[in-house]
């Protein structure tokens, strides 16, 4: 699955993942970032409010600023009915995965399946960097032990491969860390 690189703008990793898999599935019209990431309650610290007007208020989430597809009302299921798009998603926790063998597999299944696949992680502990927060890409292939992921920040233009353990450590270490699987609702309700 190739994806075509959408940047995200501040906090809207979510968001321009989102324009990315609706891009692949050939989706002719689709809302603009910032509405994405309204809808999937985008919530930011007062100091940033002014990066992203179009935001939610309210104190800080267990998860961390940005998005809020852990919950339902903001899911990306959510999102996909308003906009009538014929998606759904399936969330499963890095804890789900005793091995990252079992990830890998996990994987590859989706991927041979055409499927998008989202995944959130701690950004720092990932990429070897001070700090702690989350942030999501898609999984664009699998390469043997390497994950090639589409980060959609605007540093990083190019895949970014990581190793199939490292980012099963860095999923598993962020407060909502996990794997969406977005997918045809037929499909979602055939794999079911």
């Amino acid at each position: 699955v190739k994806y075509k690189h959408i940047p995200q703008q501040p906090s809207c990793c979510v968001p321009a993942c989102a324009q990315m898999i609706l891009h692949r599935r050939n989706v002719p019209t689709m809302p603009s970032q910032t509405d994405i990431a309204y809808i999937l309650g985008i919530i930011l610290p007062p100091e940033d409010k002014h990066l992203l007007p179009k935001s939610h208020k309210g104190k800080r989430p267990k998860a961390g600023w940005g998005t809020r597809i852990n919950l339902k009302r903001y899911s990306l299921t959510n999102f996909f009915g308003r906009q009538e798009y014929h998606l759904q998603e399936t969330f499963r926790s890095g804890e789900k995965f005793e091995t990252a063998q079992k990830l890998g597999q996990f994987l590859r299944e989706n991927a041979a399946s055409k499927n998008d696949i989202l995944v959130c992680f701690n950004y720092p502990l990932l990429y070897n960097s001070k700090g702690s927060w989350g942030h999501a890409s898609l999984v664009e292939r699998i390469d043997g032990q390497q994950v090639i992921l589409r980060d959609p920040s605007p540093n990083h233009k190019r895949v970014r491969r990581v190793f199939v353990e490292d980012l099963l450590n860095s999923i598993r270490n962020h407060y909502c860390g996990g794997i969406w699987i977005i997918a045809t609702e037929t499909e979602t309700h055939k794999n079911k």
